[in-house]
Order: structure tokens, then C-alpha cells, then sequence
């Protein structure tokens, strides 16, 4: 596996509340826009973005430790691993989010320049997630 990037958030909520909605894809439908459909048959995911996308379609299947949660995504263009590390600090969640390319991308960009545009458009999605999961913490 390769590194392509690695994106930093502070949220300001309680761990548990960043690992349920990490752990329930369906909640991909509230911070990621360009996701129009997620199914779930048993514990993969079938997601479907936009036409706009990189991975128009996609298979997720989610593992889980104590401090991460990772997003093993196959069937698209780019096959990566997002791995989300969760670390408590004071009253507040450290999101460590990484993206590790499984494979050797067959794509009509270098993964030099593929790397910012990438980091730029999941850490857009980081900042919605950080959002949702505020504003689900602020309810309970």
C-alpha cells in the first residue's frame, strides 16, 4: 500500500459519537454530497456517487479497532483504504484520516498530481463530517 495523503481535525464531541457515524456507511449520504446512493447487503456497502466522481461506483466493507475505523473501498477506479484514527483529547476529538492506495491506479493522472486534488475534496468532506457529528453531539 502507498500513502497518498493524510488530513488532521479537531471535533469537538465526544469519540463514541465520530466512531457510530463512522461505523454506519448510510451516514456517508449526510457528509459526503457527491454520494447519491448507499446499500447495504450484510456488512458490504455498495455506494454511488455522482458522474463527476473519481469512483462513480464502489464496494465498501469497514474494520474497526479500539482507536480506527477503515473504509477498504474495491470496485471503483482507485482502490484505497481510508483509515480514520480517533484520538480523545480534552472535551474534544482528534480525526486522523489517511489514504492508502491499495493498488497501482490505472488512471489518466499521476498519483503526484492526483494526491492534492484528492486530500483538497476529502478533507471538504472531513470538514462536513466534523459538522454532523458536532451537531449530533450538541443534541445528546
Amino acid at each position: 500500500m502507498k500513502e497518498l495523503f493524510t488530513n488532521l481535525i479537531t471535533i469537538n464531541t465526544a469519540p463514541e459519537v465520530i466512531q457510530n457515524i463512522l461505523k454506519n456507511p448510510q451516514h456517508l449520504l449526510e457528509w459526503v454530497p457527491e454520494i447519491q446512493v448507499v446499500n447495504a447487503d450484510h456488512n458490504r456497502f455498495e455506494i454511488k456517487r455522482d458522474s463527476s466522481a473519481l469512483n462513480q461506483q464502489e464496494v465498501l466493507t469497514i474494520a474497526t479497532t479500539a482507536d480506527s475505523i477503515t473504509y477498504h473501498s474495491t470496485g471503483g477506479r482507485l482502490a484505497y483504504d481510508a483509515l480514520f484514527k480517533i484520538t480523545a483529547t480534552d472535551r474534544k476529538t482528534i480525526v486522523e484520516q489517511t489514504l492508502l492506495l491499495t493498488d497501482q491506479p490505472s488512471l489518466p493522472l499521476p498519483t503526484g498530481i492526483l494526491a492534492p486534488i484528492a486530500k483538497h475534496s476529502f478533507k471538504q468532506n472531513l470538514n462536513a463530517l466534523k459538522r454532523l457529528a458536532e451537531s449530533i453531539g450538541y443534541q445528546d
